[in-house]
């Protein structure tokens, strides 16, 4: 054999490589649930380091007044409880605009849409006037001897009922560019204004906050414009609206007992044990492990959609979304476990991190991955309409809340108890969706 004639036989193999090469990543992104999955994670990545950072500014700015933060984290937490009962209505919004979709009735969203924004205008006002004028008990609760924090928290309220019925509808059309466009301004402005006043102004709770409910504003005005440019031109029909209501009462009690596994502990540690602060950093470092793999179940919500029970091509997402859910999980879990007062220090300017807060952040990054991987179990039981599945989410909540009223002597107590019922709730939401039989369809 000639020389060139094996180098002509060594480039046809080279180009055959590439060829299937090329094939394979072609096919890779030919996956809805990976490109979808993609977009949002690059629009979530911004919005995490915009938050990282946010994190970061605040917890410096208050380094004189770690109470100030410990108060911050509290109030957060406060609003992502309220925000993830609110959530099933960005779980019913996502679950009909997607089946309206799919029965070729796009144009009704619009009216599904206006519906919503509707009724949910009412107790947002309600609720938002009602932490206003009641700021004294609220305050009481939190330990807290003013009430500018509480009256921003209810100011923002208006918005965080209109954010999730504007997300679900986009979320049910898969207009998940929107999405992420929405996440990254908001979380920019939140950046940008909140830390700008802690560090320029003065470093308070309640300036911190008010950048935050600033950014929730912004996110609901830009979805708002997103879905009228594509909703604009579909026609509306005269056939009746699906009724949401009693999935969303069944739905708001799943989200509830979650939203408490997810977020409750700095709560509950502000009120039974006022001066530590300490729990504060480890939980905010914990709950990123978390947040990091959200927008995989984003992603496969509408995907899953169903009101005649799951096919085995629903079964095939639901294994994919959980499989990568769990890689991102355990590659931000090893660096919490691993390199805790590494990342203490980089996050949030602590040079020399207690053994104690060691210790609270391993325990709420293992206690936020089990939370992490629930988030993908209840998110395909509320897409599958599978309510009974989730009761042991519910019995987890509970429990979870009883042990932390009776076992509350030390931070590492409470978080303990969120390791312990975030893996219950996790492993009985597992075994009901495995057990789920998958139906054929004609």
């Amino acid at each position: 054999m000639t020389a060139a004639g094996a180098g002509f036989r060594l480039c046809l193999r080279r180009l055959n490589t590439i060829k299937k090469l090329r094939g394979r990543l072609t096919a890779l992104f030919a996956d809805d649930l990976l490109r979808h999955t993609a977009v949002l994670f690059a629009g979530m990545a911004v919005v995490h380091v915009c938050n990282l950072v946010y994190q970061m500014a605040v917890s410096r700015a208050f380094r004189k007044t770690p109470e100030e933060y410990a108060l911050l984290a509290a109030f957060l937490g406060v609003l992502a409880i309220i925000s993830y009962p609110l959530a099933t209505l960005t779980t019913g919004l996502s679950h009909y605009s997607s089946l309206l979709q799919q029965e070729g009735r796009a144009g009704d969203v619009k009216r599904l849409l206006r519906k919503w924004l509707l009724l949910s205008s009412a107790p947002a006002f309600l609720l938002g006037a009602a932490a206003v004028v009641f700021n004294h008990p609220v305050a009481g609760y939190m330990n807290l001897n003013r009430f500018a924090p509480v009256i921003i928290a209810g100011a923002v309220l208006p918005a965080m009922f209109w954010l999730p019925v504007l997300t679900g509808a986009a979320q049910g059309l898969q207009l998940f560019g929107w999405s992420s466009l929405s996440g990254i301004l908001g979380s920019v402005l939140r950046l940008l204004l909140g830390a700008g006043l802690v560090w320029f102004w003065y470093p308070a709770c309640g300036w911190a906050m008010l950048g935050h409910s600033a950014g929730i504003y912004l996110s609901a005005a830009v979805l708002a414009v997103g879905l009228f440019l594509v909703l604009r031109g579909g026609a509306e029909t005269s056939t009746a609206l699906p009724s949401m209501r009693f999935y969303l009462l069944q739905s708001s009690f799943v989200l509830t007992a979650f939203a408490v596994l997810l977020n409750a502990d700095v709560v509950l540690v502000k009120h039974y044990l006022p001066d530590n602060t300490e729990l504060a950093f480890a939980s905010t470092l914990g709950r990123l492990v978390a947040w990091l793999p959200m927008p995989v179940a984003m992603a496969m919500f509408p995907k899953v959609a169903s009101s005649g029970g799951a096919t085995a091509e629903h079964r095939k997402i639901f294994l994919h979304s959980f499989s990568y859910t769990a890689i991102c999980v355990a590659a931000a879990a090893v660096g919490c476990l691993l390199l805790p007062r590494l990342l203490l220090h980089i996050l949030f300017g602590i040079h020399a991190a207690s053994d104690s807060m060691v210790q609270l952040t391993r325990l709420m990054a293992l206690a936020m991955s089990a939370s992490a991987l629930l988030n993908v179990v209840v998110q395909f039981l509320l897409a599958q309409r599978r309510f009974k599945e989730t009761l042991g989410v519910g019995g987890s909540c509970l429990l979870y809340l009883l042990s932390a009223h009776l076992f509350h002597g030390t931070a590492q107590q409470i978080a303990v108890a969120s390791g312990i019922f975030n893996v219950a709730a996790l492993l009985t939401g597992l075994y009901a969706v495995l057990r789920l039989k998958p139906v054929i369809r004609p």
